[in-house]
């Protein structure tokens, strides 16, 4: 019956994947605006003055790809909750990546801390994915 909905899809519809290569990809192309966001954010002379619009922009848009591709992944590899450790781990640093411009913002944490704990926690996303 024309209208109604069912579960199948009609013939002429066809419905494409996405492979392990893309979504890495769309994760790497996040981590890449987070790290343009994140350095736009704290390039500025004191937490007083205002961040660049353009670069918070880049740095939400980057946090969303990371999520999104990052539980793509996991759905691709199969990976059954309880997730292992490393993926714990990387969730807290995409958090940690996202609070920062907020964190030096209020001041919390200085700028220069900032820059500091956003590369380590970076290269430690980076060691996880590719040593885990």
């Amino acid at each position: 019956m024309p209208g109604v909905c069912s579960n199948q899809l009609s013939p002429s519809v066809t419905v494409h994947n996405m492979t392990i290569e893309t979504y890495r990809i769309i994760h790497l192309a996040g981590l890449v605006l987070v790290s343009m966001g994140l350095g736009g954010v704290l390039l500025r002379p004191s937490a007083e003055s205002k961040p660049n619009k353009g670069a918070a922009i880049c740095h939400g848009i980057g946090l969303l790809a990371m999520l999104v591709a990052g539980f793509g992944l996991l759905a691709k590899r199969a990976y059954d909750f309880p997730w292992p450790t490393f993926i714990f781990i990387k969730i807290g640093i995409w958090l940690l990546l996202g609070a920062m411009p907020a964190l030096v913002k209020r001041g919390v944490v200085p700028i220069g801390l900032g820059w500091l704990v956003a590369a380590l926690a970076g290269l430690s996303a980076v060691y996880l994915g590719i040593h885990k």
